[in-house]
């Protein structure tokens, strides 16, 4: 694991700014990016949602942001991010076959859709 570990992408964070008149109004959200592999089918998924439903899918056969609405279209065409889904989807391919091995039967086994909640 620990010679993986390297293949982390570097944290950023904006640079704190004044702190607006109406932070006393915020309501909590939560967006969820959640990438699995497995080593049967289906073999990778990324689904992201914004507070419990569900945005957009990642269609790794063709590459593309798949929307759950058509008024979503418009924002999955935009390929922002590709680069860093592509890197998390070797990444994650790259664990179960280098760390896979060595925690066979160590690790319970998970099958079905993850659900995250952070």
């Amino acid at each position: 694991l620990l010679h993986l570990l390297w293949l982390l992408p570097y944290s950023r964070t904006a640079p704190e700014g004044p702190t607006p008149a109406w932070q006393d109004e915020l309501q909590n959200h939560t967006f969820q990016h959640t990438m699995y592999c497995q080593n049967w089918s289906p073999s990778i998924g990324l689904s992201e949602a914004y507070d419990g439903d569900q945005l957009f899918s990642f269609d790794f056969s063709q590459n593309t942001r798949v929307p759950r609405l058509p008024e979503f279209a418009d924002w999955a065409q935009k390929p922002g991010d590709t680069s860093t889904i592509f890197f998390d989807k070797a990444f994650c391919q790259s664990m179960i076959q280098e760390i896979g091995p060595h925690l066979e039967g160590q690790i319970p086994v998970s099958r079905g859709f993850p659900i995250v909640d952070v």
